[in-house]
């Protein structure tokens, strides 16, 4: 399902009706080929009808999936894991977020709230005001070229979601990867000093990473 959704949105097709297909010969997949994990290994990781390679992302999506939901505890939870593993790859691959799967983590991350009685206002309020502060200003400061708009709502949502002081190691996270992965690419010859690069992917590993371990980095270092 996830694979279906990172597909489809950004060709504006619908993502919960109609059946896949193989990318590259069009062909309709049967129930047999869509067993997640199960369907790519005993196909080699090709189409069984046209033979040309399934991207590698579907099996790790799929692995990633399975992981999550596993460790989990709450179905708010393994919704936000699924939605920002979505938001995640589909802004790596395209530099598009959908501002549908970010109002879905936004949901999720309030019906967690409500399960689990965690409602912390302020902190809430000041994650949502930090996030969106940060990443809203450097939008802003670079004219829109150091950041997109959909990062904005993914950090006002993890802002939210984490709320304070968690969302300030999750931001200095997202940075530190971030950058990290740019100097990479320099030195490899892959991008130029002006190159785009997707922030998102970065947002959503520095929300988890503060989410599971955020209050352990704030204490080591303070």
């Amino acid at each position: 399902m996830a694979n279906a959704v990172i597909d489809r949105l950004p060709r504006r097709e619908s993502w919960f009706a109609g059946r896949s297909r193989c990318d590259k010969c069009k062909h309709e997949l049967g129930v047999a080929d869509l067993v997640p994990v199960v369907s790519y290994l005993a196909l080699r990781g090709k189409c069984k009808y046209c033979h040309r390679p399934i991207a590698l992302r579907n099996l790790l999506v799929e692995l990633a999936m399975i992981a999550g939901f596993l460790a989990l505890s709450t179905w708010p939870l393994a919704l936000i894991f699924w939605v920002t593993i979505v938001i995640a790859v589909m802004d790596w691959e395209t530099m598009l977020v959908s501002d549908t799967m970010v109002g879905i983590w936004a949901l999720a991350v309030v019906a967690s709230q409500f399960l689990i009685s965690n409602f912390e206002f302020l902190n809430n309020f000041y994650g949502l005001v930090i996030g969106v502060g940060v990443i809203g200003g450097l939008w802003i400061l670079t004219k829109k070229r150091g950041m997109g708009d959909g990062d904005i709502g993914i950090a006002a949502v993890m802002g939210y979601w984490l709320g304070w002081p968690r969302i300030a190691p999750a931001l200095w996270i997202s940075f530190v990867v971030g950058a990290a992965f740019g100097i990479w690419q320099l030195a490899i010859g892959k991008a130029k000093m002006k190159s785009q690069i997707p922030f998102g992917p970065f947002l959503i590993l520095g929300a988890w990473i503060g989410y599971v371990w955020g209050e352990k980095i704030i204490r080591i270092i303070f």
